[in-house]
């Protein structure tokens, strides 16, 4: 069909590298042409390259991934913006995004799958990641400071000695945490808030992350080294203990660290 054979070429045109074979773009389109309308007609209705795009980055095509990034989810992110301008506000809401477009969740299909070339893509996914923004700032638990994240959080009072901590070195330890999270790199806490937070498991991570699960396991497992390391240091700089003393104290404290990372997290 010429008129098939030219939207192809448009396509790829606008995405050079050929990521689809031809006969798999076509029967997408064929999914989402309007029944009952001359095929010219309703081929014309659609954003073809848009469609071409989607169904190449739901397939895991490296550069698709790259464009999709750089076309759509990038001016997503300034959209955003307007619902909470924070750099770590847009960081979190984008992550659920991109999950939300490319991994399969609980038996549903990535949402991706789902867009049917009726209006620009960019449209589309920015209208998903507001609806992941707007679900979080409904959260009840964001109203409580990163501040007092971790005073509301349960380190574990029916144990005397962490009890004791939690009075005297409760200060220090909130800041040098904060301090240590903050300090991650945005993948890292990304990786951390949304497999402590939102409970996602090390698969749908390597999904989002298009690498093996094991490679997550040890992200996420440098990433929790580098925070507790990282706090060490900021309460070396703080408690005028000796290195036993403060061995002994973190030992005691990185029992309660998932706990209060999650706290944070879910606040920050």
């Amino acid at each position: 069909m010429p008129v098939l054979s030219a939207i192809l070429e448009r396509c790829e045109a606008a995405w050079p590298g050929g990521w689809l074979p031809p006969n798999t773009f076509a029967a997408h389109l064929g999914l989402h042409t309007p029944p009952g309308e001359p095929p010219t007609q309703a081929l014309a209705a659609l954003h073809c390259e848009d469609l071409y795009l989607a169904l190449a980055a739901v397939e895991g095509q490296r550069a698709a991934l790259d464009a999709l990034e750089a076309t759509v989810l990038v001016p997503a992110g300034r959209a955003v913006r307007r619902v909470e301008d924070s750099g770590a506000f847009v960081d979190e809401v984008l992550q659920l995004t991109r999950l939300r477009l490319l991994v399969e969740e609980g038996g549903r299909a990535p949402r991706l799958t789902e867009y049917a070339g009726r209006g620009p893509l960019r449209r589309w996914a920015e209208a998903v990641a507001l609806g992941v923004a707007l679900s979080l700032k409904r959260r009840p638990e964001r109203s409580t400071p990163l501040d007092d994240a971790l005073i509301a959080a349960d380190l574990g009072a029916a144990d005397p000695e962490l009890e004791h901590i939690r009075h005297r070195y409760r200060p220090a330890f909130r800041a040098a945490f904060a301090e240590a999270l903050a300090g991650l790199s945005p993948r890292d806490r990304n990786l951390l808030r949304m497999g402590l937070v939102q409970g996602l498991g090390v698969e749908s991570l390597g999904a989002l992350h298009q690498v093996h699960a094991s490679t997550v396991s040890r992200w996420m497992a440098k990433a929790r080294e580098a925070l507790l390391e990282d706090t060490r240091e900021g309460l070396a700089r703080r408690l005028a203990l000796n290195t036993s003393q403060l061995d002994s104290l973190l030992r005691v404290l990185d029992g309660s660290l998932e706990l209060s990372l999650a706290s944070l997290l879910k606040k920050g």
